[in-house]
């Protein structure tokens, strides 16, 4: 899972019109990472599902990692008032579905270790199976 930073601040402060418009640049930044074996979905809100499929954990962590480091480089400018938003990153948690009795349980432990990278501070990533999120889960 991945979580936009401060996402209803974004909107408060620049409108819903403006946050659909870093919505669709946090979902382009995703895109390039997307192929055959990495599929990126809305879910819901500013959260998106990744399925990365055929990697490691560790893989994993670094593919997401890159995106959010792109995405937190990048400089946004709300186009309606040339105001800029200021960095915009996000937050994610990965999980490797073997590691779980069902995907149910993967999608609950990565969802677990991203509200752990919220509350760490937001813009970063965590897995499932480091010790900080284990002990808070």
């Amino acid at each position: 899972f991945c979580d936009i930073d401060h996402f209803k601040r974004i909107n408060d402060s620049h409108g819903h019109e403006a946050g659909d418009r870093v919505l669709k640049a946090v979902a382009r930044s995703l895109a390039k990472i997307s192929d055959d074996k990495c599929h990126v979905a809305r879910h819901g809100g500013e959260e998106f599902v990744i399925l990365l499929r055929g990697q490691t954990l560790d893989e994993a962590l670094r593919t997401l990692d890159e995106a959010r480091r792109t995405m937190a480089e990048r400089r946004l400018v709300n186009r309606a008032n040339d105001i800029p938003f200021g960095r915009i990153t996000f937050s994610g948690g990965v999980a490797d579905v073997f590691a779980h009795a069902s995907p149910r349980e993967a999608l609950k432990a990565a969802d677990d270790a991203l509200y752990v990278a919220k509350n760490q501070g937001r813009n970063r990533i965590l897995t499932a199976s480091d010790e900080c999120v284990k002990t808070a889960a």
